[in-house]
Parts: C-alpha cells; structure tokens; sequence
C-alpha cells in the first residue's frame, strides 16, 4: 500500500484518521490489524468498508455496533456510479434478499424486471426528471406489485424494495429509489418501456451500482418524533 493512502474509521456519529503509512491490512475476528510501514502493528475494532482507488483513500467502519445496523447507516441515496458492470452474482444476491422481505398472508405480490440494456435504461431516465440516473446506473430493477393478489402489496414490496437497498449497501454498491407510483403517467411509460401487463403496478425504480461518490453513514434519528405507550407520552 502506497505512502500517499489515507485511512479514515468512520460510524454513524463521527470519523478520524488514522494518519501513519500503511504497509498492509488483515482481517481478524476481532477487528483489522494494521501493519505501519515503520514495523508496528495495531489492532482496530473496526472492519473494511470501502476502497477509492481513484482517491487513494480506504474507510474503515467502527464495530461499534452489529454489522446490519452499519449497512443501514450506509444505506444513501447514490446517484453517481461507475463504468463497471454489476455482476450476475450480484444481481442474484439483491433479488433474493428482495424476496425475504415480510408479506401479508405470505402472499408474495411482488415481480421484479431486471434492467440491463443501455438503450432501454436511458428510456427510464427520461420518464421525468428525477429518474436521470437510471442512464448511468448498469442496472435498474423494476419493482413490481399486484392489487389482484393482495390489498397490501404497496407495504410488501416497499419492504421488498428496502431489502435490496440495504442489501446493496452490505455489497459495496449504491442506489437510490425512483418512485413511481401512484403518478398513473409514469406507471404507464414504464409498463410500455419494459412490456408489463395492466394487472401489475409499479411501485418504485430501483437504480443499482458501482459508487462514484461518497456519503457517510448516517442515522436522521429525531428523539423529538419518538412517544413511548401513548402519542405524546
């Protein structure tokens, strides 16, 4: 590792920098060890959590708390990405942990259609104004729900659609939800870009990828919006 890389530990309150060259970084149980180029080592409670090569810089998150609560915390709306491609085992892993999501009844309500043609993601884009991402973004998930199988199907696959965001986070990836419904314009440019029966409606666009920009983890905890036994209690 070269003498100009920065290392920062970061959470979701606070960052420091951990300014010594470093030589090399190993994994542990316990944490990540750090071997300094002048011959130390030193044990962090910490784990990796990112690499920007083009910056020089690797972040570590403090393991101050369970690793779930870190994805959430790192789960931003990301609208840069890079030029390289989500894999296939990638894609795998977000729809499945999509599909773990909570349903009514277990009915299930959802389908997904997977985004990956250029010509077709830039149609998407240009559905309306905040969807301009989904031209860079490598892939778009489009998330599905039927009202014919439940009368829950906006909570279910708004949970399905959180599942693979937060799933995202823990893979390295970015992205940020389009919404589409209840605006019936948009629902229906997008079951005509994408051949979508007239029985689904479409919650929400999904744009997936490589990050091109940095944001922290963060909590917007408001102590203020938080009652315990009864409203106003």
């Amino acid at each position: 590792m070269a003498e100009n890389w920065r290392i920062f530990i970061r959470d979701a309150e606070e960052q420091q920098e951990l300014t010594e060259p470093v030589a090399q970084l190993e994994n542990s149980p316990t944490g990540l060890i750090v071997h300094l180029q002048n011959g130390e080592t030193r044990q962090l409670a910490a784990q990796l959590a990112e690499v920007d090569f083009a910056n020089h810089t690797v972040w570590l998150t403090a393991q101050t708390q369970p690793p779930i609560i870190s994805y959430i915390f790192r789960r931003r709306s990301v609208r840069k990405y890079t030029a390289e491609p989500v894999s296939d085992e990638a894609i795998d892993l977000l729809l499945k942990a999509a599909m773990a999501a909570p349903s009514a009844n277990d009915v299930r309500p959802w389908a997904f259609v997977v985004v990956r043609e250029p010509e077709r993601r830039r149609a998407l884009a240009a559905i309306k104004q905040w969807a301009f991402m989904c031209a860079e973004a490598p892939v778009v998930f489009a998330v599905l729900g039927n009202p014919n199988l439940s009368d829950h199907w906006i909570e279910d696959c708004s949970a399905a659609a959180e599942n693979l965001l937060l799933a995202a986070a823990g893979l390295g990836l970015g992205g940020v939800w389009v919404a589409i419904y209840p605006r019936a314009e948009y629902e229906k440019k997008v079951r005509t870009l994408l051949n979508i029966p007239s029985l689904w409606r479409v919650l929400c666009l999904l744009a997936i990828g490589h990050p091109a920009e940095h944001k922290p983890p963060r909590t917007r905890y408001e102590a203020s919006k938080v009652y315990y036994e009864t409203f106003g209690g």
